[in-house]
């Protein structure tokens, strides 16, 4: 892995010093949503193709009418199989999952891998489907960012915080205190 030491004067948002760049991401931080959870059109806005879009409710409602299926949401015990199964599928493709939330319509992860983003985000999501043993679950696609220093991955670690569904901090499993964003203990 190359790494560059960039200047801090020239590196916006450090913090004096020297800001570590690395050529390669450091890891990956990947949202996934389940079925029918956010649809093009929706009031929040939505993503196409990498491109934000803004809401356009007559859309959202066109979809909504056309669903094959109900929307899916993760009950409780669901949303420790699918914390388990992404683990397990972390292990099984040498993948190093070091954070998780695991939401009732949502998942978000930070991970490192040696394979394409696609094709990592494809195979978990394929192993936490098949842990279910359900037939879709998942929405088309996912939103990732490459995470390149320290800074990045510390901004998505604190994003993460902000969630009720936190499992896994910095590689430590995380005790939830019921019902607060971000009353975690490690």
């Amino acid at each position: 892995m190359f790494i560059e030491e960039v200047d801090a004067m020239k590196a916006p948002g450090s913090a004096g010093g020297h800001l570590i760049m690395y050529s390669d991401p450091i890891a990956t931080f990947v949202t996934t949503t389940s079925f029918g959870s956010w649809l093009p059109g929706d009031v929040r806005g939505y993503v196409d193709n990498g491109k934000l879009f803004p809401p356009i409710p007559q859309l959202e409602a066109h979809i909504r009418r056309n669903m094959t299926q109900a929307p899916v949401q993760f009950s409780h015990r669901d949303r420790g199989e699918l914390f388990e199964a992404l683990g397990a599928a972390s292990s099984e493709f040498d993948y190093r999952l070091t954070d998780a939330v695991v939401e009732a319509t949502h998942l978000h992860w930070i991970i490192g891998h040696n394979d394409s983003v696609a094709a990592m985000v494809g195979r978990l999501k394929n192993r936490m489907r098949q842990r279910l043993g359900r037939g879709r679950i998942w929405a088309d696609g996912f939103s990732h960012r490459l995470l390149f220093d320290d800074d990045s991955l510390y901004d998505a670690r604190q994003y993460l915080t902000k969630h009720n569904g936190l499992r896994m901090l910095a590689g430590e499993l995380v005790t939830l205190s019921p019902g607060k964003a971000g009353g975690f203990q490690t």
